[in-house]
């Protein structure tokens, strides 16, 4: 695959979403002359320029009329001219795919809410080159005859990795090395099921002696009042830290004896527990969004999003070998989730679907 392609990748959401997390990984491993298509002030802006890529600014398709976003991201293709466009949301694949020409167009498919089996959207696609999916519930007639790979999350291993030094937090947060530590790590929302983990804690507890957990996230739907409440009402005040603001993550997980992901809707990108497994740390999951799709037990167990059926998991992750787990979870993740895994995976998919484009022209 020559390195002097260009591949355009358009990140039009404008926070720091598992989904934008994902496209700027796939930017960075991908061995073309790659850019990026951003908003003006986005998270992903910043992370972009942070990893060296061009940067082009385009208008937020949510925020204008649709003339306005469509002519900003012509300006960008007509200047830049990539072989490759990438995108992550309906808006951009819809002016991707009217500036298409004889480019390539991939789309990444990875929110919640699924692929919209419309009229409309089946249209689009058929402008579609090649498809991402991140995971096999996202699955449909819209894109079930597209060539595809599955990619249900990716982290870099080189920043998640434990640390001595990241060990050393649980002085900070008053836990000794003969307690075991649980920590759940995301934005305290719903969705996140903090409230769920509270309610297995307190079933958990009475089963092992001497755990503890942190939890660490910023208010985002949930009040951090809300969560110390209910931890009094259910007796485990004592036995929960809050840490509810952004922090050095992977000290945190370093600190941590195995993580728990007690997640309730969503999740369809993976993204905390392999952050916690590239930390050689095990995990506990709730059968939610992608979670069963990249469980492996021992070290990455699955439960129900229920508290009993929680509880016994925590019980059973907390009672096992876990220095041994970890090291089983850090080479799962190595080996299928790194940021080299990833690049691999996106070399193959892109090969076969530019090898197709030659042999059509050649025919």
């Amino acid at each position: 695959m020559g390195k002097k392609q260009k591949a355009l990748v358009v990140i039009d959401e404008v926070w720091d979403s598992a989904l934008t997390d994902l496209a700027i990984k796939i930017a960075r491993v991908l061995e073309f002359d790659t850019a990026c298509a951003v908003v003006k002030g986005s998270y992903a802006e910043k992370v972009c320029e942070s990893i060296g890529k061009e940067i082009f600014f385009i208008e937020n398709p949510r925020k204008r009329f649709p003339l306005i976003p469509f002519l900003s991201l012509k300006r960008v293709v007509d200047r830049f001219q990539p072989r490759v466009i990438i995108v992550i949301r309906g808006e951009e694949t819809l002016f991707s795919a009217i500036l298409k020409n004889k480019r390539k167009l991939i789309r990444i498919h990875g929110e919640a809410k699924g692929i919209k089996n419309s009229f409309l959207n089946k249209l689009v696609h058929k402008k579609v080159d090649g498809v991402i999916l991140t995971s096999k519930k996202l699955e449909n007639e819209v894109v079930k005859n597209i060539p595809k790979i599955y990619v249900n999350g990716a982290v870099d291993t080189e920043v998640f990795k434990f640390t001595e030094e990241g060990r050393s937090v649980r002085k900070w947060l008053g836990v000794s090395e003969r307690e075991k530590l649980v920590g759940v790590v995301g934005r305290l929302d719903r969705v996140k099921g903090h409230s769920l983990f509270l309610k297995a804690l307190s079933v958990a507890v009475k089963r092992v002696k001497g755990l503890k957990a942190v939890i660490v996230g910023e208010e985002k739907g949930v009040k951090l009042k809300e969560l110390v409440k209910l931890s009094e009402e259910l007796n485990v005040r004592d036995k929960v830290i809050f840490v509810p603001k952004r922090v050095e993550v992977v000290s945190f997980m370093s600190a941590c004896d195995f993580g728990v992901a007690p997640s309730v809707h969503s999740e369809v990108i993976a993204r905390v527990p392999l952050e916690f497994m590239a930390c050689s740390k095990p995990v506990v999951l709730t059968n939610v969004g992608v979670f069963p799709e990249i469980s492996k037990p021992p070290f990455c167990a699955i439960s129900e999003a229920k508290p009993e059926s929680l509880a016994e998991e925590i019980v059973k992750m907390a009672n096992s070998d876990l220095k041994n787990l970890g090291k089983l979870a850090r080479n799962f993740v190595e080996e299928k989730y790194s940021l080299n895994a990833l690049k691999t995976k996106l070399e193959v998919f892109l090969e076969r679907i530019l090898e197709k484009n030659r042999e059509s022209a050649d025919s």
